[in-house]
Protein backbone atom coordinates (compact mmCIF):
# COMPACT_ATOMS: atom_id res chain seq x y z
CA UNK A 1 0.00 0.00 0.00
CA UNK A 2 1.01 4.13 0.03
CA UNK A 3 1.40 4.82 3.45
CA UNK A 4 1.29 8.36 4.70
CA UNK A 5 1.95 8.23 8.52
CA UNK A 6 1.24 11.72 10.27
CA UNK A 7 3.82 11.93 12.97
CA UNK A 8 5.93 9.67 11.94
CA UNK A 9 9.29 11.18 12.86
CA UNK A 10 8.86 10.61 16.89
CA UNK A 11 10.84 8.24 18.92
CA UNK A 12 8.20 5.49 18.41
CA UNK A 13 7.38 6.44 14.81
CA UNK A 14 11.04 6.85 13.72
CA UNK A 15 11.45 3.20 14.89
CA UNK A 16 8.51 1.74 13.44
CA UNK A 17 8.67 3.69 10.04
CA UNK A 18 11.67 1.51 8.42
CA UNK A 19 9.66 -1.43 9.52
CA UNK A 20 6.58 -0.42 7.35
CA UNK A 21 8.35 0.63 4.72
CA UNK A 22 9.75 -3.02 4.04
CA UNK A 23 5.72 -3.96 3.60
CA UNK A 24 4.77 -0.42 1.99
CA UNK A 25 5.54 2.69 0.22
CA UNK A 26 5.59 4.79 3.03
CA UNK A 27 5.38 9.29 3.37
CA UNK A 28 5.79 10.69 6.87
CA UNK A 29 4.30 14.29 7.38
CA UNK A 30 5.74 15.94 10.40
CA UNK A 31 7.52 18.75 11.77
CA UNK A 32 10.81 16.67 11.51
CA UNK A 33 12.26 15.32 8.89
CA UNK A 34 13.12 11.52 8.50
CA UNK A 35 15.85 10.27 7.21
CA UNK A 36 14.92 6.73 7.09
CA UNK A 37 15.96 5.02 3.83
CA UNK A 38 13.30 4.49 1.14
CA UNK A 39 10.74 6.30 3.16
CA UNK A 40 9.71 10.41 1.82
CA UNK A 41 9.59 12.66 4.09
CA UNK A 42 7.19 15.75 4.26
CA UNK A 43 7.58 18.43 6.47
CA UNK A 44 4.52 19.87 7.97
CA UNK A 45 2.08 19.92 10.73
CA UNK A 46 -0.75 17.84 11.17
CA UNK A 47 -2.90 20.61 12.15
CA UNK A 48 -2.68 21.95 8.70
CA UNK A 49 -5.23 21.20 6.31
CA UNK A 50 -3.11 22.37 3.85
CA UNK A 51 -0.01 19.99 4.66
CA UNK A 52 -2.37 17.20 5.28
CA UNK A 53 -4.34 17.28 2.19
CA UNK A 54 -0.82 17.90 0.47
CA UNK A 55 0.32 15.01 2.12
CA UNK A 56 -2.54 12.52 1.38
CA UNK A 57 -2.39 12.49 -2.61
CA UNK A 58 -2.34 9.28 -4.07
CA UNK A 59 -1.91 7.75 -0.85
CA UNK A 60 -4.14 4.15 -0.19
CA UNK A 61 -3.99 4.22 3.84
CA UNK A 62 -2.95 6.54 7.14
CA UNK A 63 -1.44 5.87 9.88
CA UNK A 64 -2.33 8.62 12.59
CA UNK A 65 0.85 8.53 14.77
CA UNK A 66 0.84 12.41 15.61
CA UNK A 67 0.90 12.77 19.75
CA UNK A 68 0.93 15.63 22.16
CA UNK A 69 1.51 14.86 25.86
CA UNK A 70 1.71 17.30 28.29
CA UNK A 71 4.64 17.28 30.60
CA UNK A 72 3.98 19.95 33.39
CA UNK A 73 2.60 19.82 36.16
CA UNK A 74 -0.83 21.30 37.16
CA UNK A 75 -3.03 22.83 34.75
CA UNK A 76 -1.28 24.42 31.71
CA UNK A 77 -3.40 25.99 29.21
CA UNK A 78 -1.01 26.02 26.30
CA UNK A 79 0.26 22.54 26.85
CA UNK A 80 -2.81 21.24 27.38
CA UNK A 81 -4.72 23.00 24.49
CA UNK A 82 -2.02 21.44 22.64
CA UNK A 83 -2.70 18.29 23.43
CA UNK A 84 -6.51 18.61 22.14
CA UNK A 85 -5.76 20.18 18.98
CA UNK A 86 -3.20 17.38 17.99
CA UNK A 87 -4.79 14.02 19.63
CA UNK A 88 -8.38 15.36 18.57
CA UNK A 89 -8.66 17.97 15.92
CA UNK A 90 -5.76 16.98 13.77
CA UNK A 91 -7.88 12.92 13.82
CA UNK A 92 -10.96 15.07 12.93
CA UNK A 93 -8.89 16.89 9.92
CA UNK A 94 -6.94 13.67 8.81
CA UNK A 95 -9.51 11.36 8.84
CA UNK A 96 -11.77 13.85 6.41
CA UNK A 97 -9.46 14.43 4.39
CA UNK A 98 -8.28 10.91 3.88
CA UNK A 99 -12.15 10.40 2.80
CA UNK A 100 -12.05 13.06 0.50
CA UNK A 101 -8.55 11.81 -0.96
CA UNK A 102 -10.15 8.22 -1.45
CA UNK A 103 -8.18 6.55 0.99
CA UNK A 104 -8.89 3.08 2.12
CA UNK A 105 -8.03 2.21 5.61
CA UNK A 106 -7.08 4.80 9.01
CA UNK A 107 -5.15 3.05 11.78
CA UNK A 108 -5.51 5.70 15.41
CA UNK A 109 -2.66 4.65 16.94
CA UNK A 110 -3.60 4.93 20.82
CA UNK A 111 -2.63 4.49 24.37
CA UNK A 112 -3.70 1.78 26.82
CA UNK A 113 -3.37 5.34 28.96
CA UNK A 114 -7.28 5.98 28.06
CA UNK A 115 -8.08 4.10 31.31
CA UNK A 116 -7.02 6.53 34.34
CA UNK A 117 -6.18 3.77 36.55
CA UNK A 118 -4.14 1.47 34.13
CA UNK A 119 -0.89 0.18 35.44
CA UNK A 120 -2.64 0.59 38.89
CA UNK A 121 -4.66 -2.27 38.68
CA UNK A 122 -5.84 -5.03 35.70
CA UNK A 123 -7.78 -3.48 33.09
CA UNK A 124 -10.66 -4.79 31.28
CA UNK A 125 -9.85 -3.53 28.21
CA UNK A 126 -13.75 -4.03 26.92
CA UNK A 127 -14.83 -1.78 29.10
CA UNK A 128 -15.92 2.15 28.76
CA UNK A 129 -12.20 4.06 29.10
CA UNK A 130 -12.05 6.88 31.74
CA UNK A 131 -9.19 8.74 32.12
CA UNK A 132 -9.69 12.22 33.46
CA UNK A 133 -5.95 13.38 32.89
CA UNK A 134 -4.96 14.93 29.53
CA UNK A 135 -3.14 12.72 27.70
CA UNK A 136 -5.33 10.19 28.34
CA UNK A 137 -8.55 12.04 28.09
CA UNK A 138 -7.58 13.89 24.91
CA UNK A 139 -6.20 10.07 23.45
CA UNK A 140 -9.73 8.73 24.60
CA UNK A 141 -11.97 11.49 22.70
CA UNK A 142 -9.51 10.87 19.65
CA UNK A 143 -10.90 7.37 20.03
CA UNK A 144 -14.39 8.32 20.04
CA UNK A 145 -13.50 11.01 16.80
CA UNK A 146 -12.18 7.78 14.56
CA UNK A 147 -15.65 5.89 15.99
CA UNK A 148 -18.18 8.43 14.96
CA UNK A 149 -15.83 9.50 11.30
CA UNK A 150 -15.55 5.90 10.39
CA UNK A 151 -19.42 4.59 9.49
CA UNK A 152 -19.71 8.35 8.38
CA UNK A 153 -16.94 8.72 5.91
CA UNK A 154 -17.71 5.27 4.97
CA UNK A 155 -13.60 4.81 5.78
CA UNK A 156 -12.49 1.59 7.53
CA UNK A 157 -10.53 1.91 10.46
CA UNK A 158 -9.56 1.11 14.27
CA UNK A 159 -7.78 2.25 16.82
CA UNK A 160 -4.32 0.50 18.34
CA UNK A 161 -4.17 0.73 22.09
CA UNK A 162 -0.50 0.42 23.05
CA UNK A 163 1.28 -0.21 25.52
CA UNK A 164 4.77 0.64 26.46
CA UNK A 165 6.39 0.62 22.75
CA UNK A 166 10.22 0.69 22.61
CA UNK A 167 12.92 0.58 19.96
CA UNK A 168 14.08 -3.26 19.26
CA UNK A 169 17.10 -2.52 20.57
CA UNK A 170 15.98 -1.86 23.89
CA UNK A 171 13.66 -4.88 24.32
CA UNK A 172 12.84 -5.87 26.56
CA UNK A 173 12.79 -3.09 28.69
CA UNK A 174 10.90 0.32 27.61
CA UNK A 175 12.51 3.54 26.40
CA UNK A 176 10.39 6.84 27.24
CA UNK A 177 10.00 9.25 24.52
CA UNK A 178 12.19 11.84 26.26
CA UNK A 179 15.06 9.52 25.99
CA UNK A 180 15.83 8.48 29.16
CA UNK A 181 17.69 5.31 29.90
CA UNK A 182 15.57 2.33 29.69
CA UNK A 183 13.82 0.59 32.32
CA UNK A 184 11.60 -2.57 33.10
CA UNK A 185 8.30 -1.10 33.72
CA UNK A 186 5.73 -2.62 36.44
CA UNK A 187 2.46 -2.71 38.27
CA UNK A 188 2.05 -0.53 41.40
CA UNK A 189 2.53 -3.52 43.07
CA UNK A 190 5.67 -4.94 41.35
CA UNK A 191 4.47 -7.02 38.68
CA UNK A 192 6.47 -6.26 35.31
CA UNK A 193 4.38 -5.02 32.34
CA UNK A 194 6.25 -6.32 28.93
CA UNK A 195 7.31 -3.70 26.77
CA UNK A 196 6.28 -3.72 23.07
CA UNK A 197 9.19 -4.05 20.62
CA UNK A 198 9.16 -1.50 17.56
CA UNK A 199 8.98 -4.19 15.23
CA UNK A 200 5.58 -5.90 16.79
CA UNK A 201 3.81 -2.76 16.92
CA UNK A 202 4.87 -2.25 13.26
CA UNK A 203 3.52 -5.79 12.39
CA UNK A 204 0.11 -4.36 14.24
CA UNK A 205 0.10 -1.74 12.04
CA UNK A 206 0.11 -3.58 9.48
CA UNK A 207 -2.59 -5.41 9.94
CA UNK A 208 -4.49 -2.74 10.90
CA UNK A 209 -4.08 -1.38 7.36
CA UNK A 210 -5.88 -4.23 6.49
CA UNK A 211 -8.71 -4.09 8.73
CA UNK A 212 -12.24 -4.35 6.81
CA UNK A 213 -14.48 -4.35 9.76
CA UNK A 214 -16.73 -1.80 11.82
CA UNK A 215 -14.59 0.20 14.25
CA UNK A 216 -13.09 -1.23 16.95
CA UNK A 217 -9.76 -0.69 19.46
CA UNK A 218 -7.56 -3.09 19.57
CA UNK A 219 -4.98 -3.87 22.33
CA UNK A 220 -1.40 -4.20 21.01
CA UNK A 221 0.58 -5.39 23.59
CA UNK A 222 3.41 -7.62 24.59
CA UNK A 223 1.92 -8.94 27.57
CA UNK A 224 0.22 -11.89 26.36
CA UNK A 225 0.19 -13.35 29.76
CA UNK A 226 -2.49 -10.64 31.02
CA UNK A 227 -0.24 -9.10 33.88
CA UNK A 228 -1.97 -5.64 33.16
CA UNK A 229 -5.07 -6.34 31.13
CA UNK A 230 -7.41 -8.97 30.98
CA UNK A 231 -6.42 -10.54 27.46
CA UNK A 232 -9.27 -9.85 24.83
CA UNK A 233 -9.52 -11.15 21.15
CA UNK A 234 -7.03 -8.62 19.29
CA UNK A 235 -4.65 -11.26 18.36
CA UNK A 236 -7.40 -13.52 16.95
CA UNK A 237 -9.56 -10.33 15.08
CA UNK A 238 -6.39 -8.80 13.75
CA UNK A 239 -4.31 -11.56 12.87
CA UNK A 240 -1.05 -10.50 15.11
CA UNK A 241 0.90 -12.32 17.67
CA UNK A 242 3.61 -10.24 19.08
CA UNK A 243 6.97 -12.42 18.07
CA UNK A 244 8.61 -10.81 21.45
CA UNK A 245 7.78 -12.09 24.55
CA UNK A 246 8.90 -12.79 27.79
Amino acid sequence: MRVLVIGGAGMVGSNVVPHLAQQHTVRVLDPRTVTAEGVESVTGDARSPADVAAALEGIDGVVHMAAAVPRVGGYDPVANGLAFEVNVGSLHLAMSLAATAGARSFVHVSTMSVFGDYAARRIDPTAAPDSGEVYGLTKRLGEQVVAALSPALKLPACSLRMIFPTPDADWPQWRSPEGFPPREMRMRDGTPIPALAAADLAAAIDRALRWTGPYRPFSVTADVAGASIVPDDTQEALGWRPVRVP
